[in-house]
């Protein structure tokens, strides 16, 4: 695996747009299973072929309508020669795991791609409030590994008692790190292929990360 630095055009969730719109530029997937902005104003698991309209995708949305373990079980059941990318949450990908094991889903041509998870609220908890402010006190706490709910909200209760918010596991082809990055970087760990395929340059993990993931 590669550790890697990139660094935030804009703002962070455009910064990944881009990251998961290289995927498809550089042929490393076919298609991606990404969360997507709703007219709603939430979000859902939606498989997307086109990279232009990665402009809706919203991995960072501090919310879980379903899980998309089930999507991407559906999804990767079948017989297709596609790389199917995974965008998931690390509850996700450990229930995907589950559903390999009684073999209701398959990893064959799957790139699963982890990011560090900060917490998600109710969905009307998440509909009724300023989305970008809860994003943006997320991120903020991320940096020391202390991500605080927003004002009087709570995390959902399955969010509370987690004790494993950040992707790990050998099936892991890249993670997004977020917890002990400091603003304007996101820190990558991806597969020696995928990131040489990406233009990844090499480089240490965060100095922070290790302390804030502990805290």
């Amino acid at each position: 695996m590669i550790d890697a630095l990139l660094d935030v055009q804009d703002s962070t969730l455009k910064t990944v747009r881009e990251l998961l719109r290289s995927l498809f530029t550089s042929g490393a997937v076919d298609a991606l299973l990404v969360p997507m902005a709703l007219p709603s104003g939430s979000v859902a698991p939606m498989l997307v072929k086109d990279p232009d309209a990665l402009d809706q995708a919203d991995p960072l949305a501090p919310v879980l309508p379903i899980n998309a373990a089930r999507a991407a079980s559906l999804l990767t059941a079948t017989d297709h020669q596609h790389t199917l990318g995974l965008v998931l949450r690390s509850c996700e990908i450990r229930a995907l795991v589950e559903l390999v094991k009684f073999q209701q889903a398959s990893l064959d041509n799957a790139l699963i791609i982890g990011i560090d998870c900060l917490g998600t609220y109710s969905v009307s908890d998440y509909l009724a409030s300023d989305k970008d402010q809860l994003l943006d006190q997320l991120l903020a706490g991320a940096a020391s590994g202390q991500p605080q709910p927003h004002q009087d909200l709570h995390y959902r209760d399955a969010c509370q008692i987690c004790e494993q918010p950040l992707p790990q596991g050998d099936h892991l082809a890249l993670s997004i790190g977020l917890v002990g990055v400091q603003p304007g970087s996101l820190y990558l760990r991806a597969r020696d292929d995928l990131a040489e395929t990406l233009g990844l340059t090499p480089t240490d993990p965060p100095a922070g990360r290790a302390a804030a993931i502990q805290s």
